[in-house]
């Protein structure tokens, strides 16, 4: 079974978690899921210990399909946070001709509009704000005002025909925000799915160690299979 037929088996039982009852992770979880995956080839040999001092065998079972999901979000919430990062990445590299863009703009709108109150005006207000929102924003607006009121900006020898690579830009650029901003480590649904999901596999894990430890209390061999080798 692949990683994403586990979660897909453990999905509504994730899910399900009440957010107050969430844990973070405090280890790698490459780290966590083996543990969990060794802890239960351990168990498993087990088993009749464990059935006899009362402990559902089905915990130690679904250690592997549930460590399969927990795998599976994981790699959905770092898909998710790496391409926020190259958004970023991007953003940097992008938005220093955006910036450019619009202040060439502005320069030549307000020189051309200069003896055109209403649409200096409207010049001035679209200018009226700050931030990488604003000026994704002003792009646009400016490259409509423009394309609407062409004759000032011609008898001043800029090309209106390059107000349409403005619009584009303005596009572009506010897609590449949007994906730089993404969701923050808090707001993220992806990671509070692999957040849920490692707290399933940890509660199980935590049952199973309990429980070794008071079955194998005087084999030193066996207690120590049951002893954490993470904070978990």
């Amino acid at each position: 079974m692949d990683y994403q037929s586990d979660f897909e088996k453990w999905k509504e039982r994730i899910e399900a978690r009440p957010l107050a009852e969430v844990k973070l992770p405090n280890q790698p979880i490459d780290e966590v899921t083996a543990s969990a995956e060794t802890l239960a080839i351990e168990a498993i040999k087990d088993k009749d210990e464990f059935t006899k001092a009362g402990m559902d065998i089905t915990i130690i079972e679904d250690i592997p399909s549930l460590s399969g999901a927990v795998r599976y979000c994981q790699a959905e919430w770092m898909s998710e946070y790496l391409a926020r990062q190259d958004a970023q990445k991007e953003w940097l590299e992008k938005s220093p001709f955006a910036y450019q863009q619009h202040d060439e703009l502005l320069h030549n709108f307000k020189f051309a509009y200069r003896n055109d109150p209403d649409i200096l005006t409207k010049v001035m207000r679209i200018n009226n704000g700050n931030g990488h929102v604003d000026m994704v924003q002003d792009l646009i607006e400016l490259a409509v005002l423009g394309e609407k009121n062409p004759k000032p900006l011609r008898e001043i020898g800029y090309k209106t025909t390059g107000l349409k690579d403005i619009k584009t830009l303005s596009h572009n650029m506010a897609e590449l925000l949007a994906s730089s901003n993404g969701s923050t480590n808090d707001s993220s649904k992806v990671k509070l799915l692999r957040d849920k999901a490692f707290t399933l596999l940890s509660e199980r894990v935590s049952i199973i160690r309990e429980y070794g430890r008071y079955l194998f209390w005087k084999d030193n061999s066996r207690r120590e299979k049951y002893y954490n080798n993470y904070k978990g």
